[in-house]
């Protein structure tokens, strides 16, 4: 699969995956920040993020995409979804807002369940934390 990226097909494909990203995800990931997502629904978006990218790779539906989306420097569009999650609650951790903070002290749970997942810590990691603890996840889902 990869070996048709290194004869001259990469510039259209990387553009084709830059208009994926830029495009598709955020209307596939349309207020993923308040989605409550059970484990079928995960694997329904991930199916659909999964599928786009077999279709631009000319992949086969049995052949795992990680690997593409490793090299296209993108995640499953579930951990997309988990990581704009924490970042939008930190943010309204950090907001002058104080309506907005007691609205999310009533979701901190969540919060504090996503940010365990990824051993950070809520509310004092910034966004670049919360980008580079998702992105080593998917990483190590990669070498497992």
């Amino acid at each position: 699969m990869l070996r048709q990226l290194v004869h001259g097909r990469d510039d259209m494909l990387l553009l084709a995956v830059h208009l994926m990203k830029t495009h598709c995800s955020p209307i596939l990931l349309y207020e993923c920040e308040i989605w409550s997502m059970s484990p079928s629904h995960k694997h329904k978006v991930d199916v659909a993020w999964n599928n786009s990218f077999r279709k631009v790779f000319n992949a086969c539906w049995r052949e795992s995409v990680k690997p593409l989306l490793f090299y296209c420097n993108t995640m499953p569009a579930s951990l997309l979804a988990e990581q704009r999650k924490m970042i939008f609650y930190n943010k309204i951790l950090h907001s002058n807002n104080i309506v907005l903070r007691i609205l999310c002290a009533s979701h901190r749970n969540t919060a504090q369940k996503l940010s365990s997942v990824y051993h950070i810590f809520p509310g004092h990691s910034s966004s670049i934390d919360i980008k580079r603890a998702v992105w080593s996840s998917f990483v190590l889902i990669l070498t497992i």
